[in-house]
């Protein structure tokens, strides 16, 4: 009996233990499940990823520093890639971001607030832009003062005065070609308005999805502290409630090529130019451009145009005094110069001539009262050339000069000789 006895002692006490060791090893698959599911393999570190861009999506290669904070205090920090990615493998848990910078922190903004990551959310994004500085230059735009702020390539976060037009100036490093945009949750409307001396009224550039694009030169820019780099006027009308958006200026690649970027063949003069004084009591008449014909006539001898024959009447063209139909040549070169385009038949480009140095010199040698110069091959050249070219006497364009004090052409224009509408010849 007592043998019995400790063989049902010994039963208990195995089935306690069993029973104990089943529910040990219950509690540590449950514990095992939970402990998976909160942490990784490798136990419990997390990858957390931060990617720093601006507002367009370019992503900050240099300068910035990601700090992760845990309770407030800082836990690690990384290094943004040439991607502007900072990667650390953390313990999981809950973390803060913040920035910091290898230069100036307050050139650079941020929106600080809910950049967090936990073992969830493992990766994040934090959009960063350079600060607009704080001092102005003053612009006078449609008779107001207003204060204009210096903005660089990249994305530059800015204050706006809503319901107004702002005011920043962008002055290039480099030549290239420049898209400016403001990014599209801005309820506001960008545009270029030209320089700092003339601030135009409308845009001076086609905005399309608040994008303009400029092709700025090589011409443009100077490292002549004398001499200058153009500034460019950028306008950003900000809607009622609108305060703040981030400017963007990207360089996309070289300036485009226009004309403007070929070289110009100069005109040279076939004559020797001397100065010229007008014989006292001369008098002069214009040509009558409605007339049916002139017979001007070239002197090989002396050079100039005579009327009717080669010892005529001397003709003259108006080169300091103004001409019955338009602004006399000193007046076109003081505004812009004298050139002209030329092109082949399939119309591709062939060359530029400007005839302005050599305007010059006849300028200077011109009669100083009436301010005429006996006509030369080289002036009736110039003016045929140049005429032609922009429209003078032709009555489609825009540059057609031929009018009367309502607009309307002027009746019965013989555009075979319109061309002397800036010439005269003596009266005898």
């Amino acid at each position: 009996m007592r043998f019995m006895k400790k063989i049902s002692t010994m039963l208990v006490v195995a089935a306690l233990m069993c029973s104990t060791m089943m529910l040990g090893a219950c509690g540590n698959s449950a514990g095992g499940d939970t402990q998976q599911g909160s942490t990784s393999q490798d136990g419990g570190k997390k990858e957390y990823k931060v990617t720093v861009k601006d507002a367009f999506g370019t992503p900050y290669t240099s300068g910035v520093i990601v700090q992760f904070l845990k309770d407030g205090a800082e836990h690690a920090m990384q290094v943004c890639d040439e991607n502007g990615v900072a990667k650390k493998e953390l313990d999981a848990g809950d973390y803060t971001v913040t920035l910091k910078f290898t230069d100036d922190a307050s050139a650079y903004y941020y929106i600080e607030e809910g950049l967090t990551l936990s073992a969830d959310k493992t990766e994040l994004d934090v959009i960063l832009s350079k600060n607009v500085g704080k001092e102005s230059t003053l612009l006078y735009a449609q008779g107001n003062e207003c204060d204009a702020y210096a903005v660089s390539t990249g994305c530059t976060h800015v204050n706006l005065v809503e319901g107004e037009r702002n005011y920043f100036l962008f002055t290039p490093t480099e030549a290239g070609t420049y898209e400016f945009s403001i990014a599209d949750d801005a309820k506001a409307t960008i545009g270029y308005y030209g320089a700092p001396h003339f601030v135009q009224e409308n845009s001076a550039a086609e905005v399309t999805d608040n994008k303009f694009v400029i092709s700025i030169k090589d011409s443009m820019i100077s490292t002549d502290a004398t001499a200058g780099t153009s500034v460019y006027v950028i306008g950003i009308d900000a809607e009622s409630g609108t305060k703040e958006c981030v400017l963007g200026i990207n360089r996309t690649g070289d300036p485009q090529w226009s004309l403007e970027d070929e070289p110009w063949t100069i005109y040279q003069s076939t004559i020797t130019i001397n100065p010229f004084t007008l014989p006292e009591g001369t008098e002069l008449e214009d040509f009558d451009i409605t007339a049916e014909s002139y017979d001007v006539v070239y002197n090989e001898f002396d050079g100039y145009y005579h009327l009717g024959s080669e010892d005529g009447p001397l003709v003259y063209v108006r080169l300091t005094t103004d001409s019955p139909y338009i602004a006399c040549f000193k007046n076109i070169l003081d505004r812009s110069g004298v050139t002209k385009y030329f092109f082949d038949e399939n119309g591709e480009f062939v060359k530029k001539e400007s005839y302005s140095e050599c305007l010059l010199k006849y300028i200077e040698c011109a009669d100083e009262n009436e301010g005429v110069y006996p006509l030369t091959e080289d002036l009736k050249y110039i003016i045929q050339s140049r005429g032609e070219y922009v429209g003078w006497w032709d009555a489609q364009s825009k540059d057609f000069i031929f009018k009367d004090q309502l607009g309307n052409p002027i009746a019965g224009l013989n555009t075979e000789i319109a061309w002397l509408f800036m010439c005269c010849y003596e009266v005898q």
